[in-house]
């Protein structure tokens, strides 16, 4: 079988840092290094191919997510038990993230990872009937199906599939530069964000990687949950940039060092952690 590979980039995490903003960041325009490892493209930049987004993408730069709509009871105290970085429940130097002792970040916390000083990448390989989502951060892959199935209607229930961790997929080419990949059946164990907004498995997450051009692609990711959240929002929107240079990087969040941390530095200073 002949697989292409497709590269998105995210910026990695330290443990329990994802972020949701974005860095404001501008459109590669030819005029040299916007950011570091942000390289210098030809300007203006070629056409977009047609249904194809292969390549090595750096982001997510300039995000302008909508604010976080309100919740629902359910919701409100669900999120009152987190304790994240902006959260009012949170005290000063604690937090119950599980992504501090490495569980993974979940979909589509992913989509926004960041680190300080490391970027992380996203690679996809196409099959006839399908696309492979792979992440540098934690090496993990979403499997998005292009072969016209529908998504389960329920999750976690007799007949039914189980939850996962990046949930239920199905994709489609709206048009030949727009890839719609629509998502259900996330297991709600990880938080939506860096704050500890949650997710139901009955979520509806959709989405848009509308390639602009040679060079830019841009990602609209909407959440609709009338579980947790009275109406549906943009969670996402930001650009992604061609990086040249195709490798694949890794980057993990190693259990034991978390660990290390933990038991070493953090509760002997203090810190309340799980």
């Amino acid at each position: 079988m002949v697989v292409s590979v497709v590269v998105l980039a995210c910026l990695a995490t330290a443990p329990g840092l994802a972020q949701r903003g974005g860095g404001g960041r501008g459109r590669i325009s030819g005029e040299g290094f916007i950011r570091e490892g942000v390289p210098k493209m030809p300007n203006p930049p070629g056409p977009a191919p047609k249904r194809d987004l292969s390549g090595v993408w750096v982001g997510p730069n300039g995000n302008k997510a909508e604010r976080v709509p309100p919740m629902t009871p359910a919701g409100e105290a669900l999120f009152t038990e987190r304790k994240g970085y902006g959260n009012a429940s949170r005290v000063v130097g604690a937090s119950n993230d599980p992504f501090i002792t490495c569980d993974p970040l979940g979909f589509p916390r992913n989509l926004l990872a960041h680190a300080v000083s490391s970027r992380g990448r996203f690679i996809v390989a196409s099959a006839p009937d399908r696309l492979l989502f792979a992440y540098e951060q934690q090496r993990v892959w979403r499997e998005i199906w292009m072969d016209g199935r529908a998504l389960p209607k329920a999750v976690d229930v007799r007949g039914a599939p189980e939850s996962r961790y990046y949930g239920h997929s199905v994709g489609h080419w709206e048009n030949d530069t727009t890839l719609v990949v629509d998502t259900t059946g996330v297991d709600e164990r990880p938080w939506l964000d860096e704050e500890g907004h949650p997710r139901s498995t009955s979520a509806r997450i959709q989405e848009r990687y509308a390639r602009q051009d040679q060079y830019n692609i841009q990602l609209t990711v909407t959440i609709d949950d009338p579980k947790y959240y009275t109406k549906p929002w943009t969670f996402m929107q930001s650009n992604f940039y061609w990086v040249q240079g195709q490798e694949f990087a890794e980057t993990f969040c190693i259990p034991s060092e978390g660990i290390e941390y933990r038991d070493s530095i953090a509760r002997p200073s203090g810190i309340q952690v799980p």
